[in-house]
């Protein structure tokens, strides 16, 4: 295909799928990720599987987590009434859970993902990150006018957990602190033993 200048010469333009093309894919993405590198993530991912070379380390649980997370965004912010109520975010959730529920997400990106987070106390930072990415999203005005309704209630509703929690698990013999939930799950059944008020609740034989 030619084209005329200014001066009348005729002037070739590329044509075909090359380089337009190829931009036209690279723009195509998942998440944040171009489709490209996505695909390529994944069969990198699914060699791994495959020589059972799946390592609990950072950069390939970062992989594999980013997949993941991305797919499943993806499908949710295209899933019609489900995306206004944060499909994406429900769906990285609990399909996970679901995929390992039904033993249908590799046995080595299972056992590495668990090692993973036990060994790095990654949930906490996605949860941290869910709530910040959630408040960061918000309409900017529309958070300076509604912090004071909701702080007050939270911080209201953070000293009320914090006294009814403390008064319960004295009342159980627990006392005011505790190591860990563990360690409570074993204790309860002796303090609920020495509990004061437990002969005014069960009724001897």
């Amino acid at each position: 295909m030619a084209t005329q200048d200014a001066t009348g010469a005729g002037r070739s333009t590329p044509g075909g799928f090359w380089p337009k093309g190829w931009w036209r894919v690279i723009d195509a993405r998942i998440g944040i990720m171009p489709l490209p590198i996505f695909v390529l993530l994944i069969a990198l991912v699914a060699e791994l599987v495959e020589v059972n070379e799946v390592k609990p380390d950072g950069p390939t649980m970062i992989v594999v987590l980013v997949l993941g997370g991305f797919a499943c965004a993806e499908v949710g912010k295209r899933t019609p009434i489900l995306r206004s109520i944060g499909a994406g975010a429900i769906l990285a959730t609990f399909v996970p859970s679901a995929l390992t529920y039904y033993h249908l997400i590799p046995a080595p990106i299972e056992k590495a993902i668990i090692e993973f987070t036990r060994s790095t106390n990654f949930l906490y930072l996605f949860i941290a990150t869910i709530i910040v990415g959630s408040i960061f999203a918000m309409d900017r005005d529309v958070l300076i006018r509604g912090f004071p309704k909701i702080f007050v209630p939270l911080a209201l509703g953070s000293v009320v957990a914090a006294v009814v929690g403390t008064v319960v698990g004295t009342a159980l013999g627990l006392g005011a602190y505790t190591r860990s939930s563990t360690s409570w799950c074993r204790s309860w059944p002796a303090a609920w033993a020495r509990a004061p008020f437990r002969s005014r609740l069960v009724t001897p034989r």
